[in-house]
């Protein structure tokens, strides 16, 4: 015991170690009541507003909308971000519980590889710790994979279908009905990010907008929405 507590402290494996500390601490609050498992729960959508205006003048044949283009490329960004995050299962269960994991696998894999590899240098532990964050996140996909379900069930993640139409949402980045943006829904309290286009060519979003989710495209997983006065 001695030799693990040793080790663990130690300096080639003391960024691992602090971290599972931190995250033992947090489970011990959580058991005394000070926080609960969602207090530090985060949505796996990333929230970007980029808006770049280009003035040019030029022939006519020659034009190019520079503004949706790029807008077009942050939408691809982000669907390709929310992609990444979600494989990982950031936002179908608390983040608390993700991390725990993943401090556990990076504390683990480094006693182990600094152990077995005899190493003693604090330079080589910090380049094992590279190869190791990559194979805990894959290990913390698998450890949390039995609890998506049961937070899925429990309401914890909102459902892609029509349940939402007719629901208030507020855009936080822009849309068109050609170009997809994104919008914030609040349900039982809690945010959630969707992807969105509007309804019709005239109607273009900005961020702020008060917005009426009109539609579901199933096959797009894109609603459909249109601005909203009170």
């Amino acid at each position: 015991m001695k030799e693990t507590l040793d080790a663990a402290f130690s300096t080639i494996n003391i960024i691992p170690t602090v971290l599972l500390v931190l995250i033992l601490i947090y489970w011990i609050t959580v058991i005394i009541g000070v926080f609960n498992i969602d207090s530090f729960d985060i949505d796996a959508d990333a929230d970007v507003d980029i808006d770049v205006d280009v003035d040019a003048d030029v022939d006519i044949d020659t034009d190019v909308d520079v503004d949706t283009e790029v807008d077009i490329n942050a939408g691809d960004s982000i669907l390709w971000l929310n992609s990444a995050l979600s494989f990982f299962n950031l936002g179908k269960i608390p983040l608390m519980l993700l991390l725990s994991f993943f401090a556990m696998s990076l504390w683990g894999i480094s006693m182990l590889m600094n152990h077995y590899l005899n190493n003693s240098s604090i330079f080589l532990s910090l380049i094992y710790l590279i190869p190791n964050f990559f194979v805990s996140l894959f290990v913390t996909k698998f450890l949390s994979a039995p609890f998506v379900k049961v937070f899925e069930n429990s309401g914890g993640k909102v459902q892609n279908n029509k349940s939402l139409t007719g629901k208030i949402c507020k855009v936080t980045l822009g849309a068109t009905h050609d170009k997809m943006g994104q919008a914030e829904i609040m349900i039982n309290g809690s945010s959630f990010i969707i992807n969105v286009f509007s309804t019709e060519e005239q109607f273009i979003l900005t961020k702020g907008d008060s917005c009426l989710v009109i539609d579901y495209l199933k096959e797009k997983k894109i609603y459909l929405i249109e601005p909203y006065k009170n």
